[in-house]
């Protein structure tokens, strides 16, 4: 079972994630989770950065979507601008919508990432679908209880294998 929750890659920044990353590994689509993933939990919209990191995922001529399991209005006033497939109350690990969204993307799951700051939850959605699965740093800290209760066990998971991790980029994406 631990296995299932383990990335097959860790990041410190998303914007690590750069061409290279993506065409190395067959990537054509990535599914994306908000909070503490590309912005913390409190930011109400796609910041500058975020914008500037999806345009060039459209430069590489790869798809992206958001899949998150906040509620629906949170995810859809993050969103609404962006003109990419969304959802949100997606109770992942559960596959319905990251299957929803790898359709909409026309991807297939060995061309799949997603990007997420959770063991539980995204990187346990990723495994279970056969998407590469990266852990990104969480960006925020400022957290509901549950999920604060949640990271001392990831923590504690993250550091018992921490021999089997592997992290990626130094630099930031140009």
């Amino acid at each position: 079972m631990i296995k299932k929750l383990l990335p097959d890659y860790t990041v410190k920044n998303v914007a690590l994630l750069d061409e290279s990353f993506y065409k190395a590994h067959g990537i054509s689509a990535v599914i994306f989770d908000i909070d503490n993933t590309l912005v913390a939990h409190t930011e109400p919209t796609p910041p500058q950065n975020v914008l500037d990191y999806f345009e060039l995922l459209e430069k590489w001529d790869i798809k992206y979507a958001i899949v998150s399991n906040n509620n629906h209005e949170r995810v859809h006033s993050f969103c609404k601008e962006l003109g990419v497939p969304y959802y949100g109350k997606a109770l992942k690990p559960r596959k319905k919508y990251l299957k929803k969204t790898m359709q909409q993307l026309d991807a297939v799951a060995k061309e799949t990432a997603l990007v997420g700051d959770q063991l539980f939850t995204d990187m346990l959605g990723a495994n279970r679908m056969g998407f590469l699965s990266v852990l990104v740093t969480a960006v925020g800290e400022d957290e509901t209880s549950f999920v604060s209760f949640k990271r001392k066990f990831e923590k504690k998971i993250l550091a018992k294998n921490a021999h089997k991790l592997t992290e990626y980029g130094t630099s930031v994406a140009k």
